[in-house]
């Protein structure tokens, strides 16, 4: 993955639409370790919102009295913390580590807020495949180690399928006939839903449907969010929806979480993180449900997309950067540090020597009747696609889909037309920061 040169240069106006402001006046060199003797001891601070990860931490000191880690978690989670760091770094307040998305990386990038890890670590393309390092790479600087792989699922109520006799689907018209199958045997249920809340759950359909929305050419930039490979997504999801044979009750609202509990919604197009949340959203199904791979477009085809998916990145603020860098490629890339990640975080490893691991050979207790549900994922990663490139302003995109796509279902508006808006409000904004736009 790689930014085009103007990013650096235009830094403080992607800060302004992120609503802050200054960045700092690093280059993008690593700063340097004020650490003088390997006998000192160093106390880096690292900001996180994960549960378990008190306990990742706590062994990684252990383990290395001379550099100790101080955990803390912010105030708010995704953009709210990502804006606070773009705001904080003029200040140089900014911790030494934090976690970042994968799709916000640009952005901390071009604030400057992040610095290349490069000569603090070496080898990655020994343990991460092309895809798992383009979500770190910007020309041909590396930001972080990857972190994990969140390849998108289809989650079904097994014991309902086959009580229907309902085969799973193994591709996008397959599903809709499953859809068609379940609503005609009870109209009361639903194989899933469509989701105006989760931008991050269409992008990355669109990405299995072979949707690139950013490329970069040195100083210029393509915008392509309403590409006709998008608008086949859309316009597949509009037939379900137009047909009532999927739920319109968005993720993670109170209705979707009671009719993935009650039998309404049989089905979820997830990601490998599923069973970490079904656990709060439908508790009295477990061991109800199981994954197999997400529906292809062709038969056969194991292309699929990520939903999330993250990396720790060290900042320009940190004055011991060799040692931040130790610490985050513990953590992602050494077999003690993924194995307490798997174990107190739920993390699927982005290594595929992490995902071999022994503690991946119990499931996840939610799917403790899919004892090969971890194999299944390290056989989906395989085959994941994503985005060559995520935009500076993918917060504007993802702020774009909600509002769009929310306003189309509500006034049965075609979707392929929310893509539009998307696509004029990432481009006008990407103008407006003084980005060179194609088009």
């Amino acid at each position: 993955m790689k930014t085009p040169k103007s990013v650096a240069a235009v830094g403080v106006l992607v800060a302004v639409t992120l609503a802050v402001a200054g960045c700092s006046g690093t280059d993008d060199k690593p700063a340097a370790s004020t650490s003088s003797s390997a006998a000192e001891k160093v106390t880096l601070t690292y900001v996180n919102w994960d549960g378990g990860m008190d306990k990742v931490v706590d062994e990684w000191n252990k383990l290395n009295p001379n550099i100790q880690v101080k955990l803390s978690k912010p105030s708010g989670t995704g953009y709210t913390l990502y804006n606070k760091l773009i705001t904080n770094n003029k200040a140089g307040t900014n911790p030494d580590v934090t976690e970042v998305e994968y799709q916000a990386l640009p952005a901390l990038i071009a604030n400057q807020v992040v610095v290349p890890i490069d000569g603090y670590v070496q080898d990655l393309a020994s343990k991460y495949d092309k895809n798992a390092l383009s979500q770190v790479k910007f020309e041909g600087k590396t930001y972080g180690v990857p972190q994990n792989v969140c390849p998108m699922v289809f989650f079904y109520r097994k014991d309902v399928f086959d009580k229907l006799g309902v085969k799973p689907p193994k591709t996008w018209d397959e599903y809709a006939a499953a859809a068609a199958a379940i609503h005609k045997a009870d109209p009361k249920k639903f194989i899933g839903n469509f989701t105006a809340a989760d931008p991050g759950w269409f992008a990355g359909l669109a990405q299995q449907a072979g949707a690139n929305w950013w490329k970069a050419d040195g100083d210029t930039w393509t915008v392509n969010i309403n590409d006709a490979a998008s608008k086949k997504v859309a316009d597949y999801w509009d037939g379900l929806i137009n047909k009532g044979l999927v739920s319109p009750q968005p993720n993670w609202s109170a209705q979707w979480n009671t009719d993935m509990n009650n039998g309404t919604i049989v089905g979820w197009v997830g990601a490998q993180w599923g069973p970490n949340q079904l656990p709060s959203i439908a508790k009295d199904t477990a061991g109800k449900w199981a994954a197999i791979p997400l529906p292809a477009w062709t038969a056969g085809d194991t292309t699929v997309g990520i939903w999330g998916g993250e990396t720790e990145a060290v900042t320009a603020n940190s004055k011991h950067p060799a040692e931040a860098a130790k610490f985050v490629e513990w953590m992602n890339s050494s077999e003690a540090g993924m194995s307490s990640l798997i174990s107190n975080v739920q993390v699927f490893p982005a290594s595929s020597q992490g995902q071999q691991l022994p503690v991946l050979k119990t499931p996840p207790p939610f799917m403790s009747t899919q004892p090969d549900y971890n194999t299944l994922m390290a056989t989906v990663s395989k085959g994941v696609r994503t985005f060559d490139i995520w935009g500076p302003n993918a917060n504007v995109t993802f702020d774009s889909y909600s509002n769009a796509f929310g306003a189309a279902l509500q006034k049965k508006t075609a979707l392929s037309g929310a893509l539009d808006t998307m696509q004029e409000a990432t481009v006008s904004d990407m103008k407006k920061l003084g980005f060179q736009v194609a088009g």
